[in-house]
């Protein structure tokens, strides 16, 4: 057992050197060489990368078999290698960008939706997900001056973590690592920030509730719902992709609302399936950018409750 640690701690201190190797190496070239060299890298891990392929491509059947042929379905795949290697490049160089670097290669689309969620100076909730560089689009945040917290899980690597928090520090984002004291979370709207979320994935050891995402029924974190409606918090979309000339396009939605029951937990589950379906749309239109060799269904719903509804669930996230 004791041999099985040390070999382990072994394995993780080799990968946390190699990762900071790569890291230095993407952050010395130009941009666009350090891009051309990511798409290459992305093009290879859509071959030897087996099994994340063969789950998107499961993943992609579920959603879009219906609507898209085979072939169709193995090139969002390749694509999506190739945009993640991408990202990649972008988010290890962001903690060096200006805000003038920053807003070069970014195109911002009803910022004022944003401005005016934020107006109130009660904060606002910034609805997420892992499509196109998330990490840059918060860099881009603040660059313009919007003042943000991110909710984010720990990592497995607490050197790794440390790096990527140093990174975001950088760039003026206040990190808030999910499980701390909930009372980071209300500091931070209190002084009128945005709190960044991103509901999905299948989480573990996050209460959520079970609504659509591509017509089957996903585990979904509650806490923007619960936040919303305990603290009148407004929740805005705020999600990016990248275009074929590598620029950033940063999209704010409407606030997303229902008309209140009373009936609280009624409404939370309605307001989930809201975001949820926000989230489904934005994918649906930029699907080679989302993350599909996760394992959004792996969490599946419990016995109906007596009205109906599945259980509340914790995810399974790994």
């Amino acid at each position: 057992m004791a041999r099985n640690r040390h070999i382990k701690r072994l394995k993780r201190t080799a990968s946390y050197y190699l990762i900071r190797a790569i890291i230095g190496f993407f952050r010395i070239l130009p941009r666009r060489t350090a891009l051309g060299i990511g798409a290459l890298v992305g093009r290879i891990a859509a071959i030897v990368a087996v099994r994340e392929r063969r789950l998107a491509r499961t993943h992609l059947a579920v959603a879009f078999g219906k609507e898209k042929p085979p072939e169709e379905i193995d090139r969002i795949a390749r694509d999506m290698f190739r945009n993640l290697a991408l990202n990649f490049v972008d988010t290890v160089r962001v903690g060096d960008m200006t805000p003038g670097e920053l807003e070069d290669i970014c195109v911002p689309h009803d910022m004022e939706r944003l401005r005016r969620a934020l107006d109130g100076g009660g904060g606002a909730i910034g609805l997420t997900s892992h499509t196109g560089c998330w990490e840059l689009l918060g860099a881009y945040l603040t660059a313009v001056g919007v003042p943000l917290s991110v909710i984010a899980r720990r990592l497995y690597d607490s050197r790794l973590e440390r790096l990527l928090i140093e990174s975001r520090e950088r760039s003026g984002i206040e990190n808030i690592t999910r499980g701390q004291d909930t009372r980071e979370v209300l500091r931070a709207l209190k002084r009128g920030r945005l709190l960044g979320i991103l509901i999905d994935q299948d989480y573990v050891n996050v209460k959520g509730v079970f609504v659509d995402f591509f017509g089957k029924p996903a585990s979904t974190a509650v806490a923007p719902a619960v936040l919303s409606l305990k603290y009148g918090v407004p929740v805005v979309p705020v999600l990016t992709y990248r275009d074929d000339r590598h620029r950033h396009h940063v999209c704010i939605g409407e606030p997303l609302t229902i008309q209140s029951t009373g009936d609280t937990e009624a409404d939370i589950e309605a307001m989930t399936a809201v975001y949820s379906r926000a989230i489904e749309a934005f994918v649906r239109e930029h699907p080679e950018q989302w993350v599909w060799f996760h394992e959004r269904w792996r969490t599946k719903p419990g016995p109906a409750k007596h009205d109906g509804s599945p259980v509340v669930a914790v995810g399974s996230e790994s």
